[in-house]
C-alpha cells in the first residue's frame, strides 16, 4: 500500500490538465484512421474487382498539390498500423493464458523484457510494410518495394495461396472485430495503482 500511495502521489503532483484533451484528440484521430483502413479494405482489397481505389486516389490527389503531402499521409497510415501492433503487443501479445511474459511496467521493466518486446515490434514491421504495399498498389507502383513485396514475395510457392485468397486480410478483420468487442467490455486494465482502488481498499480496512 505504501508503494501504491507513493505512485498515486507522484501522479497527482505531475498531473497535466492538457493530457485529457490530448488523449481525446488521439482517440478521435485513431477512430478516423481505423474507419478509413476498414473501409479501404472493404472496397479495395477484398473484392476481386476493386470498387474504388479510395486511399490510393486520396494519396495521388495529395501528390498533385504538393508531393510531400502524399508521402506524409502514407507514413501516417503505415505508422498507425505499427502503433496498433505495439499496443496489441503490450495488451495481448505478452500474455500466455493467465500469465504475463516479459511485461512492460513503468520503472520496473527488465532489460530482457525490453529486448523481447523490441524483437516483437521488429517482427511486426515487415508484415506492416507488406500489407501497405498490398493496400496501396496504385500509389506505390514502379517502386522497388512494390517489385519486392508485390511481385517476388506475392508469388512465393508457400504464400501464394494466402495472398490469392486474402487469408491475412480476413485474419486482420477478425482480430479487429474481436479486439473491438473486448475493449468495449474491458476498455482498460485495472492495475490497482490508482487513487480510487486504493481508497476503496483502505475504506474496507477501517
Amino acid at each position: 500500500d505504501v508503494e501504491e500511495f507513493q505512485d498515486c502521489s507522484a501522479h497527482y503532483d505531475s498531473y497535466n490538465p492538457l493530457l485529457p484533451w490530448l488523449s481525446l484528440f488521439c482517440g478521435v484521430l485513431s477512430l478516423v484512421l481505423s474507419l478509413a483502413w476498414i473501409v479501404h479494405i472493404g472496397v479495395f482489397m477484398i473484392p476481386p474487382n476493386p470498387i474504388h481505389s479510395l486511399l490510393n486516389a486520396f494519396f495521388i490527389w495529395l501528390d498533385g498539390g504538393f508531393a510531400l503531402l502524399g508521402v506524409l499521409a502514407v507514413a501516417i497510415f503505415t505508422l498507425y498500423l505499427l502503433l496498433c501492433a505495439v499496443s496489441g503487443c503490450f495488451k495481448f501479445g505478452i500474455r500466455f493464458l493467465f500469465f504475463q511474459i516479459h511485461p512492460m511496467k513503468l520503472n520496473k521493466t527488465y532489460m530482457s523484457s525490453f529486448m523481447f518486446n523490441v524483437g516483437l515490434i521488429l517482427l511486426c514491421a515487415l508484415p506492416v510494410v507488406q500489407f501497405c504495399v498490398a493496400a496501396f498498389p496504385d500509389y506505390a507502383r514502379y517502386t522497388n518495394i512494390s517489385q519486392v513485396m508485390g511481385t517476388q514475395v506475392h508469388y512465393l510457392k508457400f504464400f501464394t495461396f494466402f495472398w490469392t485468397n486474402n487469408i491475412f486480410v480476413y485474419a486482420l478483420l477478425a482480430v479487429t472485430g474481436l479486439t473491438t468487442l473486448f475493449l468495449f467490455c474491458r476498455p482498460r486494465d485495472r492495475t490497482g495503482i490508482d487513487s480510487i482502488s486504493l481508497k476503496e481498499r483502505l475504506g474496507k480496512r477501517s
